[in-house]
């Protein structure tokens, strides 16, 4: 910790503390508010008596608190107010640490950012500087936001520089959220200042004040946190590469292999094995016939080792219990004015099954035409998940659009006239990936 040096106001007389170390170039008194040259026997330069601050606000000069793991004292305050803007104003509280320098506490309209001087900036002139986008710094790209001049209205504490009332700066802000680089040019100098937007609650509990202020407007570097919607909304999204997978794997090790096609009549009972090579994936039985009174005329059993494992009319379906030919799980039975059925069972094991089609009434004509495909891979699981993540999906989008115009807005820009196209490409493309997984699965339902 660094000593703390006493001197006397010489407008004054007030005794004032030198909080901020070597580099402090002036300091404010705190009571008379006139500000003192450190460099030329404590000069004094202008005076803020008259000024009025325009409110009250949590941070005061001697606090401390930690950011960025450095603990940081409060020594110094500047609010200043945007020439082009009738209401923008900021106030920047300089920060001091022993170990780590200097550094910026920015308090705008509840917003709080936290900003260091840059020394990776590029050798850029002020023209090149807001013409270049995206701006690309220590592997951020950053675009151009803003260009503004601001005069100083207010100054308290102590700074490493010397700020006269109604010194005026230009700026301009580029941004990345929650990151920021802010170009400060004075008559004197360019200096370059790396930003991040700061947990309100987080800072506010550094510093030990309990009362914390709500942001009431929109800030160009507060990030577009919607955490619930971005997992799902990528979950989404992965569920469209994961659809995609499965078309692809399902297919190729033989999605829908036809183990056997038969018919069956009305004049005898039909009865034929087949064999399930693997109980991995769903058998699909697919029955067809040219009426719906002809499709209702047949009822149909599967075994399996002579014991009855399916059963099947118009009227009921039931899944037994191969060990004790009990019934394990009545279904619902197709619609009767269906001249197609599509059952898929999740058969227990490999090996060979008896499928048995009894007609009910042998006078009435009639046929029946049967197909059994194995490793059949049905997604219909999956698809309210998938419908359930894509209504998020665009939830979160639109929310994310809602963002885009606050930004614009403070831009104060139309989004017609300045879109993004790199963006707009990527919607596009998760857009054409949701009607081609949309696609599959309705071709895999068929």
């Amino acid at each position: 910790m660094s000593p703390i040096k006493s001197i006397k106001c010489t407008n004054c007389g007030a005794p004032l503390n030198l909080l901020g170390g070597g580099r402090v170039e002036s300091i404010t008194c705190s009571y008379c508010k006139s500000v003192l040259d450190l460099n030329d026997n404590y000069k004094v330069l202008t005076n803020f008596k008259n000024i009025r601050e325009q409110h009250k606000l949590p941070f005061e000069i001697g606090m401390k608190g930690t950011l960025k793991q450095v603990e940081y004292t409060i020594i110094g305050r500047v609010t200043y107010a945007a020439m082009e803007y009738p209401n923008g104003e900021w106030t920047d509280f300089l920060l001091f640490s022993p170990l780590y320098g200097y550094a910026y506490l920015t308090y705008e309209e509840g917003h709080l950012i936290y900003s260091k001087r840059n020394r990776t900036f590029p050798n850029l002139t002020w023209s090149q500087t807001k013409n270049t986008s995206p701006l690309r710094v220590d592997g951020k790209n950053y675009q151009p936001f803003d260009e503004y001049e601001a005069k100083v209205i207010y100054v308290e504490g102590e700074l490493t520089w010397i700020a006269k009332r109604n010194d005026k700066t230009s700026f301009i802000d580029l941004t990345a959220p929650p990151f920021g680089l802010s170009v400060e040019k004075t008559k004197n100098e360019i200096e370059y200042y790396q930003a991040e937007y700061l947990d309100a609650h987080t800072t506010y509990e550094a510093f030990g004040i309990s009362k914390e202020v709500t942001p009431k407007s929109f800030h160009a570097l507060q990030p577009f946190e919607r955490p619930f919607f971005k997992s799902l909304s990528l979950i989404a999204y992965w569920v469209l590469f994961i659809i995609a997978l499965l078309f692809v794997a399902v297919n190729i090790d033989g999605s829908g292999k036809l183990i056997t096609s038969i018919s069956a009549d009305n004049k005898a009972v039909k009865q034929v094995d087949f064999f399930v090579n693997s109980s991995k994936y769903l058998v699909d039985i697919e029955l067809q016939s040219a009426k719906a009174k002809s499709l209702n005329n047949f009822n149909l059993q599967i075994h399996k080792n002579k014991q009855i494992f399916f059963a099947l009319t118009s009227t009921s379906a039931y899944i037994f219990n191969e060990k004790n030919g009990k019934v394990k799980k009545k279904l619902n039975p197709w619609d009767k004015q269906a001249k197609k059925v599509l059952l898929s069972l999740n058969l227990e094991g490999a090996g060979t099954y008896h499928l048995s089609i009894k007609p009910i009434d042998m006078t009435l004509d009639s046929t029946l035409f049967v197909k059994i495909k194995e490793e059949r891979s049905r997604l219909g699981y999956i698809i309210f998940f998938f419908i359930f993540t894509l209504i998020l999906w665009f939830i979160y989008k639109f929310m994310e659009w809602q963002y885009q115009l606050k930004v614009a807005d403070e831009r104060g820009i139309d989004l017609d006239d300045d879109k993004p196209t790199n963006k707009n490409t990527g919607f596009q493309i998760t857009m054409i990936l949701i009607v081609i997984a949309m696609l599959i699965i309705i071709e895999l339902n068929h």
